[in-house]
């Protein structure tokens, strides 16, 4: 299909109906779900309530997203922002995560039989345990360590922020054969729940925003995994890997990076909303040209999230056509959070003390988006992979 910023009626009809749900029945919960930590014990009984399939991975019977004329990359960027428009705990309940995108760019065809291909049908969980605590943008920083031992890695050191990792089906972890080579060195190693040696930490730190996502801290003491879960390689040792450790990790970031985006849109779209209708309710109390600089804010606000939508539509376009352009991707997740973190607090702004209670959830909602601009990729990074593409490498 050619390129287009329009989406079709089917997609547009399906995100309608999701964020529509999303409103009326997860966004009731959201405020337990971020004092609580963790998503609501109903949350089953209230995905039961959509009326259209959204990918759950606790069903008996498959429930996968539609399929539309939008390949998979795109359909799932409209998906992301539709479903979270209501409140991003939902997003924790869909299983998902990036480690098997991982594992489709590095592993081998056996390895994406085992690991990719499964997660990706039944929707399971992966996590993705790169950020070490002292380091978080810089791969190269990789501490954790990856010994060979006959036919077996032994894995030693600690993960943090691990987006799943404590109920993960396996966890792909970056670990370092040789310190002497730095980035060179990084290798990603699968390591499956329950394997000895693989500790949860702590299953979900204490965070500013997202505080029901389950972000976890993972230690790796003396932890033994067969040769062959290193990504790229079989159990003789035939097999080169396709790319780097640290090539692997930035290129399934890259792909995720504008769903991360969306999931933003999602939240500032909702705020906009919600801000647009609390103050068309005051208008007989502001003069008219108070108001039309109210109407300016709201407008510009909008075109804003609409050119990030832009921006994240090209990528993933090229994504599906097998046309990837990493730079495309790290301008909109350069562009995209920060936007949206300006966006939701000049909502606050505009509803005075109102907009900062927690009778209303833009609050909450900015302290969520502030994490969206470091995940995979701070918004620094990014635009300093833009300005590298433009300039060359002597930029940042």
């Amino acid at each position: 299909m050619s390129y287009s910023f329009q989406i079709s009626k089917p997609l547009r009809d399906y995100a309608d109906t999701v964020r529509e749900w999303s409103a009326s029945e997860v966004r009731p919960y959201a405020r337990q779900a971020d004092l609580e930590h963790k998503v609501p014990d109903n949350w089953a009984s209230v995905l039961d309530t959509c009326p259209v399939p959204i990918g759950r991975n606790d069903l008996p019977e498959p429930d996968p997203v539609p399929t539309f004329e939008e390949d998979y990359w795109v359909r799932n960027l409209v998906f992301y922002e539709a479903i979270n428009y209501g409140d991003i705990w939902v997003q924790q309940t869909l299983g998902g995560g990036i480690a098997h995108l991982v594992v489709e760019s590095m592993g081998t065809p056996e390895q994406l039989e085992k690991w990719y291909k499964p997660a990706v049908e039944k929707h399971l969980a992966t996590g993705f345990a790169l950020t070490e605590p002292h380091f978080g943008s810089d791969t190269s920083q990789v501490a954790t360590t990856a010994t060979r031992d006959g036919d077996s890695w032994v894995l030693n050191g600690t993960k943090i922020y691990c987006s799943n990792g404590a109920n993960a089906e396996y966890v792909v972890v970056f670990a370092t054969v040789d310190k002497s080579l730095g980035a060179k060195g990084i290798n990603a190693f699968v390591v499956p729940k329950g394997t000895p040696g693989f500790v949860v930490a702590k299953a979900n730190e204490d965070k500013l925003g997202i505080r029901s996502w389950t972000t976890s801290e993972l230690l790796f003491d003396n932890c033994i995994i067969p040769v062959e879960n290193q990504l790229g390689w079989t159990a003789d040792g035939n097999a080169a890997p396709r790319r780097s450790g640290q090539g692997g990790a930035l290129g399934a970031l890259a792909n995720n990076r504008p769903n991360m985006s969306a999931m933003a849109t999602g939240l500032a779209q909702a705020s906009i909303d919600i801000t647009t209708g609390i103050l068309k309710g005051q208008k007989a109390g502001f003069t008219p040209q108070r108001w039309s600089s109210i109407e300016r804010d709201l407008e510009a606000m909008n075109y804003a999230l609409e050119r990030g939508r832009r921006m994240g539509f090209r990528a993933q376009f090229l994504v599906d056509q097998g046309k990837e352009d990493r730079a495309i991707s790290a301008a909109g997740k350069g562009y995209t959070p920060e936007t949206v973190e300006r966006v939701i607090r000049r909502c606050m702004q505009l509803l005075g003390p109102e907009g900062t209670s927690r009778e209303l959830l833009l609050e909450k909602w900015y302290r969520d988006v502030k994490i969206m601009d470091i995940f995979e990729g701070s918004g620094q990074v990014q635009r300093i992979v833009v300005g590298r593409t433009l300039m060359g490498r002597l930029v940042g």
